[in-house]
């Protein structure tokens, strides 16, 4: 088990103590008030993580060149890859 499976088991398991310490939260807040408890509905903003791009900053700057690199390498992979399969059948038609 090399180091980064190790730092991922680390983090399910603080993320899996989070969750029980707040599971056992609420039922000791149902076991002292004697009865059901209403569940609260959770607001999620999903668009809370979103650069405006009217907005220039620092993080807005790193996450619009960190698409575009991951765009641009992907693209370069695909291409690699048409290459080496081109390669591959010519070895294969020849041999």
């Amino acid at each position: 088990m090399n180091w980064w499976d190790k730092f991922l088991e680390w983090g399910f398991q603080q993320e899996a103590n989070k969750q029980f310490a707040e599971t056992q939260k609420i039922i000791d807040d149902v076991n002292a008030i004697g009865g059901e408890r209403q569940p609260q509905k959770k607001v999620v903003d999903m668009m809370a993580d979103d650069t405006d791009p009217e907005e220039i900053t620092i993080e807005n700057a790193y996450k619009t060149r960190w698409i575009w690199y991951h765009t641009i390498l992907a693209i370069g992979i695909f291409f690699t890859n048409i290459i080496l399969f081109g390669i591959f059948i010519l070895l294969a038609i020849k041999l």
